[in-house]
């Protein structure tokens, strides 16, 4: 069969690549074809932006479609419009890993069935021009026979916002084009329960459960000893920065920042995709802020901290309790090395994860059927 998925793959961070390529690997192994198609951004939802806001998201899209042809993007380079960091160049680089061209948008195209998911497919009350108030991520207008999702979720969108901007009676509209629906955390089925959609899955990320860690990733060179910070860039206050340090200094290792550069570190890493989990793996010990970091963490066995944020406290929290890891929260900056010193097992853990791939992997052969023609 040939299988959609639509997820936020050009989205320039390890982990929309990761679990975009997780869950590839995941429907490739029940035998079916994977391609993946893009969504077209579409304007937030009204009151969310001021006039200006919307002209300049506007222009943003109009930017993108551009750049998603040769000529536009020489034209954009030429001028300064368009500069490419060197993460964006280390992302691109990859995306021909998942079959993905980075100069020509997919919109449109058949399948049989379309898997949206997972990762914040569902967050549609959030700002900027990349995503919008878009139907399609929320199961609506898609050239398909079927539509699932899986493992998606409505990141810091909350049922209050879905009021607050009127738009609650859309979202549910959008949902029954759904014939099944998986989520990743309890956020999203609060909502989806509330809207009145039924028989509702929940699955950990693909990450989680497909297997990538174990698959042969570029090596990297690195210093014979280092921890890893891993976050949005500056995100980290100075105190955390300060305890950060003293950890690394008290084991006698360098400071490596991959993904978002750190001012505290001893160095930042433009890293590729496909060198993430190699990196992780070679760390004494990593202190992140995000859900794939922890992820990351976990299944390359490496001890890590997490410290939480408003913006990702749904998600990430949700994700710690069903691991049974919410000791691995720190509170405060001055719970850091309380944090670290505890020494971490992975069993356990392996062994939740291998019962959750076949949960998985079930829900998505049972679910991939609906596409197929009867004769």
């Amino acid at each position: 069969m040939r299988v959609g998925i639509m997820s936020m793959q050009r989205v320039v961070n390890h982990g929309s690549f990761m679990q975009a390529y997780g869950l590839r690997c995941m429907i490739e192994s029940l035998g079916h074809d994977v391609l993946f198609v893009d969504y077209r951004p579409a304007p937030c939802v009204p009151g969310l932006r001021s006039r200006g806001e919307r002209v300049m998201d506007l222009l943003g899209r109009f930017k993108a479609d551009i750049r998603f042809t040769d000529a536009g993007r020489r034209a954009l380079t030429a001028t300064g419009i368009y500069k490419p960091t060197p993460m964006d160049i280390e992302y691109e680089r990859c995306l021909a890993l998942l079959g993905v061209d980075p100069r020509k948008r997919n919109i449109g195209e058949y399948v049989d069935t379309l898997v949206v998911g997972s990762d914040e497919v569902f967050n549609c009350t959030q700002a900027g021009p990349n995503v919008g108030f878009c139907r399609q991520l929320l199961g609506q207008g898609n050239n398909c026979n079927a539509v699932i999702s899986y493992a998606g979720s409505f990141g810091h969108t909350t049922l209050s916002d879905l009021k607050k901007f009127h738009v609650i009676d859309d979202v549910r509209e959008c949902f029954k084009c759904f014939d099944a629906v998986s989520v990743r955390d309890e956020n999203s089925c609060a909502i989806l329960e509330t809207l009145g959609i039924t028989n509702i899955r929940t699955h950990l990320d693909p990450v989680l459960v497909s297997g990538v860690e174990k698959l042969d990733w570029k090596p990297v060179l690195t210093p014979e000893r280092y921890a890893l910070v891993y976050g949005y860039e500056n995100r980290f206050t100075k105190a955390e920065g300060e305890a950060v340090r003293e950890m690394a200094r008290r084991r006698g290792v360098k400071l490596l920042a991959v993904y978002g550069h750190q001012d505290f570190c001893d160095e930042n890493v433009d890293c590729g995709p496909d060198e993430i989990l190699s990196y992780f793996r070679g760390a004494e010990f990593v202190v992140t802020d995000t859900f794939h970091g922890t992820i990351f963490s976990v299944i390359t066995h490496t001890p890590f901290a997490v410290i939480k944020r408003g913006q990702n406290a749904n998600k990430l929290i949700d994700l710690l309790k069903r691991l049974s890891l919410e000791d691995r929260l720190a509170a405060t900056p001055e719970a850091l090395p309380c944090v670290l010193d505890q020494t971490m097992t992975f069993d356990k853990l392996d062994a939740v994860r291998a019962a959750a791939r076949e949960s998985s992997l079930s829900y998505l052969r049972n679910n991939i059927s609906v596409g197929e023609e009867v004769w």
